[in-house]
């Protein structure tokens, strides 16, 4: 199964939104994911295990360097949110 981490500044509110939504979309296309929540203060390179990171906030570049990581900010605004979308998903099956 792929893992989805959805990161944001506090790892709670924004993140909670990107679940729903990211779940939704990702079911409605037959991908089955573990998804969790973090704060970027909690993102550490030796500790991840994500096929993919959604975040709405600035990664470390260490982390953008090495991972896999799609803006989750339209997801939030609506605005290219498709292309977020099919990001997302493209990850998870490549």
């Amino acid at each position: 199964m792929k893992t989805v981490y959805l990161v944001c500044a506090t790892g709670i509110a924004t993140s909670s939104m990107l679940r729903v939504k990211v779940l939704d979309y990702l079911e409605s296309k037959g991908i089955e994911v573990e998804v969790f929540q973090y704060r970027v203060a909690e993102m550490f390179p030796e500790r991840i295990k994500a096929d993919v990171i959604v975040s709405t906030t600035s990664m470390p570049p260490e982390i953008e360097e090495n991972f896999t990581v799609v803006s989750g900010l339209p997801l939030l605004t609506g605005i290219g949110e498709d292309e977020t979308f099919e990001a997302i998903a493209k990850a998870l099956t490549d």
